[in-house]
């Protein structure tokens, strides 16, 4: 009977391979830079606009991308955060939308030192449809926040609560 041998990995390969894949499974993924669990001071003359969602896995998980006065300036995942400073000034915030509404812009004036805190709120259910499979597309809305129930709630999407 020729040919009746069939190649088999030896034991040692099957067990690195089933190594390297325990391995993977316990690293990190790669994740968008978010702020630091305590933010440095607002630097002298400047201002900070923080970004956040709070954590809602019914939601879209796709990251909602931010323009400031009609510019990228960076993007916020599902129940992240993340703060850029400024000079003081006037600024239009927008998230980037497939679906395009009402109010979901803000206009704010930023003097030295000031903080403001923009929750990105997600409305994926806004624009959809379809007959037999159906499909819904990010909505964006920006809703400014007074800075304690920002601080609270970013807190609280940290510790997953």
């Amino acid at each position: 009977m020729a040919g009746g041998y069939s190649p088999r990995p030896s034991n040692w390969l099957v067990w690195i391979s089933g190594l390297m894949l325990i391995a993977a499974g316990c690293a990190d993924p790669l994740a968008m830079p978010e702020a630091p669990a305590v933010a440095a001071p607002v630097p002298a003359g400047q201002a900070r606009i923080w970004f956040y969602r709070d954590w809602e896995p019914s939601e879209s998980l796709n990251l909602a991308n931010i323009d400031v006065n009609g510019s990228y300036f960076g993007s916020v995942a599902n129940g992240g955060v993340f703060y850029g400073d400024v000079l003081p000034g006037h600024y239009h915030i927008t998230p980037q939308s497939y679906g395009q509404d009402f109010n979901q812009d803000q206009d704010v004036d930023l003097a030295p030192g000031q903080q403001v805190y923009c929750r990105v709120v997600s409305l994926r259910s806004w624009e959809e449809g379809g007959d037999v499979a159906v499909f819904e597309r990010d909505t964006f809305y920006i809703r400014l926040v007074p800075p304690e129930a920002a601080q609270t709630a970013i807190v609280r999407n940290r510790n997953g609560i």
